[in-house]
């Protein structure tokens, strides 16, 4: 595996992962890199933003979930984005379906890494099968998050689930950046909770933020990404520089690109009741 692969999550809801995942994919697409968004939200938003339509009973991304023998490489789809592919969901999955071996996704994308430069997934919010297997198969993780306190509150718990996951399941990964999402300094709370960020984690993993714009809602609706939806506006710029962020702080590729599932441990009694937490 040489892609560096790259989670998206956060364990609360409309924080803007998606909007990220889409955004970050064009900005290095842009830039001549081969990106492959994974959608493992089975609303297949992430997807849909890139221009491609998940079906029901078409073959996707959760079928490594069914079947460990499953070969992803029939079911990536082109995008809309230049050097851009997609592995959408499958819609009607249900996590009750699925096996419970969080390194089966690890397993599946081994083979794609050789075709591309980066691999973002793009997670559901509920901590099940699916977003554990996401960390397991992931180098580094950007945290999408508002600018409040509960979201503050999340963003630390959520850190705690990761380092389990580091711990205990992937070794290969090494970091996460925080991502601000719809930001504007004007506002007090903001600027609190950013200084509780940066004293918590420290600048190195606080990447720039993005701020409040239109263009992206409406870009989205467009079913692009804003940098070709509105070039000019906030929110290109904004997620340019997150992509200027990705590559100065983690570089073209991640470190221990190669051999990571060698640097994987199999499944432990702690990692089980993680990835069923969600249900109870």
């Amino acid at each position: 595996m040489t892609a560096r692969v790259i989670a998206v999550a956060n364990r609360k809801g409309g924080v803007g992962k998606t909007t990220t995942v889409v955004n970050v994919a064009a900005e290095l697409g842009g830039r001549g890199r081969r990106v492959l968004v994974v959608d493992l939200d089975t609303q297949g938003h992430a997807s849909l933003g890139l221009g491609v339509v998940a079906r029901p009973g078409e073959l996707g991304a959760h079928g490594v979930f069914r079947d460990s023998g499953l070969e992803l490489a029939g079911a990536i789809r082109a995008t809309e984005i230049p050097g851009g592919s997609a592995l959408p969901p499958e819609i009607d999955f249900e996590v009750h379906q699925s096996t419970n071996d969080p390194l089966r996704l690890a397993r599946a994308l081994a083979p794609l890494g050789e075709d591309f430069d980066d691999v973002l997934i793009d997670t559901s919010p509920a901590i099940d099968v699916t977003m554990v297997a996401a960390l397991a198969a992931a180098d580094r993780l950007l945290i999408p998050t508002q600018l409040q306190h509960l979201a503050y509150e999340g963003v630390n718990r959520f850190s705690k689930v990761l380092l389990k996951v580091a711990t205990l399941l992937n070794r290969s990964l090494v970091d996460f950046a925080v991502v601000p999402i719809q930001m504007d300094m004007r506002v007090n709370l903001q600027r609190f909770v950013l200084a509780k960020l940066l004293g918590e984690f420290g600048r190195e993993r606080i990447f720039r933020g993005i701020r409040t714009d239109v263009a992206l809602a409406e870009a989205f609706g467009s079913r692009t990404a804003v940098r070709y939806y509105r070039p000019q506006s906030r929110g290109a710029a904004d997620y340019a520089f997150l992509a200027d962020d990705i590559l100065a702080f983690w570089g073209p590729r991640g470190a221990g690109d190669q051999n990571r599932i060698a640097s994987r441990s199999e499944p432990t009694a702690f990692s089980m009741p993680l990835c069923a937490s969600s249900s109870r």
